[in-house]
């Protein structure tokens, strides 16, 4: 965090400590949970507020995940440079993002990128359309 022009604040070290204790991506309302359960009562606003200022700055990663109660997004820090790559679907009308989860199929996508003279250091994107946005 020091590398970026946010300012250290107690509340958004508390939402990395948060995340980082979680060690899976977690929603803003476990967050706010994780929160409260360190003594460090706010708002869920705030969380949201703090998460979006976090990911702006790439300090913290956001993942779509869909179950059958509907789609929410869920928070991770980012690890640095030595972080595993990132391979994820991306639909190309409502711009929502979904990790591929077999990393069998995410290392071919990746040596087929690289293949064709891609760089995949950092993220692999596949852009296509949801089932959501496909039904419309």
């Amino acid at each position: 965090m020091r590398k970026t022009p946010l300012r250290l604040t107690i509340g958004r070290m508390a939402v990395v400590k948060v995340l980082v204790q979680a060690q899976t991506p977690v929603d803003a309302e476990a967050v706010l949970r994780g929160l409260v359960g360190q003594g460090s009562p706010t708002s869920l606003a705030t969380v949201y507020r703090i998460l979006k200022e976090l990911e702006q700055h790439a300090l913290v990663e956001r993942e779509w995940h869909h179950n059958s109660l509907g789609t929410r997004s869920c928070y991770a820090v980012k690890l640095g440079p030595q972080h595993k790559r990132v391979c994820c679907f991306q639909c190309d009308v409502c711009g929502r993002r979904r990790k591929v989860a077999e990393p069998a199929l995410a290392t071919q996508l990746a040596a087929a990128a690289e293949h064709e003279g891609y760089n995949t250091q950092q993220e692999l994107v596949v852009v296509s359309r949801c089932a959501a946005c496909s039904k419309n």
